[in-house]
């Protein structure tokens, strides 16, 4: 899907002084970092963004976003829009082929590693300043440890927050499990003709998304203090023997769990077959709008529950400029305009999407009112004290093969320390190859 903007515009001189001067007017965190030595680039009046999309409200926003854009600066922006998976896959093939299609690319915290020798490095667009106002967890996520450079800014925080069905839990005196013994009884006590207490998903990215949560939960990490492998300790074993558990033993998940990824997921709480989720802030959303969600009016929200430690993942939506690009501060421009606080507060009032500014965090959060301020708060206290994948050479090729290894197990294929087991080595062998460990 692709767009394109033409209208009049000020000047990106003009763009820079009355943003600046709005900020400081309202007594914000200063956001762009002037680039006003910077020789000009040739063609710079229009580039090219590959950006993310997924739902039918995407493709508006981002029109309205380089219309706005357009307008204040001159630039035009033209864009291809794709869905998580195939966005991801697509910037791989294009950097690994060192393409300049492309300027601008929406990216995440997820497999970053891969992409830290195909992005340009924002520490010169970004002052410390500049950087301060944004959570240090997704700053820290889309560092390159190596060398200190920041790969992409984030857009918007993502954390997940337990989503139930009030209606369902007070007609049973329950309330959201706090517990993983908790996770079982609710879950047991809701499944029953048709309807399951709760839904995972278990297949691709997703599962090994919901794996590392009960992976921190069971108090075991991906890698240990000197890189080595440690996602097949007797933590890992129990975390994943639980995942299968929910759905294999204690059936309080539909069967085919094993197939879902996050719209299957979604789509499970959503129509009613379930009656708790684990899902992204933009859940709140689309699980109160009522032209799509039969769950409209009778949801609640809650933290994950937990188990040796309440450890979730705290990751991040982000703008990356490409390293091939010819038009980099162009590019730069485009990015600080996505993240300045008034689209970030706009991008929350439409998604629901949790800002990646502290400030613009505290300003949401603020402006809200009961069940939301609830939620917006406890999702806080979860990406504050949230994890992410190792940022080392190789992960990247980790994950998938962790992936391949939880949906063996959840499948009924290996028993999971098997599994782990045999994913461990090929995945030693990874790290050796790459040089992150000897």
């Amino acid at each position: 899907m692709r767009g394109t903007h033409h209208p009049n515009a000020l000047s990106r001189r003009d763009f820079l002084g009355r943003s600046m001067a709005l900020l400081g007017s309202a007594g914000a965190v200063p956001l762009l970092s002037a680039c006003a030595a910077a020789a000009p680039e040739a063609g710079a009046d229009e580039i090219n963004a590959l950006l993310i999309t997924g739902g039918t409200s995407y493709p508006p926003y981002w029109e309205k976003m380089v219309t706005e854009f357009r307008q204040q600066t001159g630039i035009t922006v033209n864009y291809d829009l794709l869905q998580f998976t195939p966005l991801l896959s697509k910037e791989i093939t294009l950097s690994a082929a060192r393409s300049a299609q492309y300027d601008v690319y929406s990216t995440h915290t997820a497999q970053i590693g891969a992409f830290f020798p195909h992005f340009e490095p924002l520490n010169r667009y970004f002052t410390d300043t500049d950087l301060a106002d944004f959570f240090p967890v997704s700053l820290a996520a889309l560092t390159n440890s190596a060398n200190g450079q920041l790969a992409a800014i984030p857009r918007n925080m993502d954390s997940r927050s337990q989503y139930y069905r009030t209606d369902l839990y007070a007609a049973n005196s329950l309330q959201p499990a706090r517990t993983w013994d908790e996770l079982i009884d609710v879950g047991r006590k809701l499944t029953g003709g048709d309807r399951y207490g709760l839904v995972l998903p278990g297949s691709g990215d997703p599962a090994q998304r919901q794996f590392a949560d009960f992976l921190w939960q069971a108090g075991g990490d991906w890698l240990d203090a000197d890189n080595h492998v440690a996602f097949n300790s007797p933590e890992g074993v129990e975390a994943l023997t639980f995942y299968r558990d929910l759905i294999k033993r204690y059936k309080v998940a539909p069967p085919d769990s094993v197939t879902y990824q996050w719209n299957e997921n979604s789509a499970n709480f959503s129509n009613e077959i379930c009656a708790t989720v684990f899902d992204w802030p933009g859940g709140y959303a689309s699980y109160g709008d009522p032209s799509s969600a039969k769950t409209a009016g009778k949801f609640g929200t809650a933290p994950l529950a937990s188990h040796r430690t309440g450890i979730s993942c705290a990751i991040a939506h982000a703008m990356a400029i490409n390293r091939f690009s010819e038009k980099k501060d162009a590019a730069a421009e485009f990015i600080r305009f996505t993240v300045s606080p008034s689209a970030l507060v706009e991008q929350y009032q439409k998604f629901k999407y949790y800002p990646s500014r502290m400030s613009i965090a505290e300003q949401v959060t603020g402006a809200s009112q009961g069940a939301e301020h609830k939620w917006l708060t406890d999702l806080r206290t979860t990406i504050e004290n949230g994890k992410e994948w190792p940022k080392v050479p190789g992960f990247d090729k980790v994950s998938t093969v962790v992936q391949t290894a939880v949906q063996s197990a959840l499948s009924d294929q290996l028993t999971p320390k098997a599994a782990l087991d045999a994913a461990a080595r090929e995945c030693t062998r990874i790290l050796r190859q790459e040089g992150t460990i000897r």
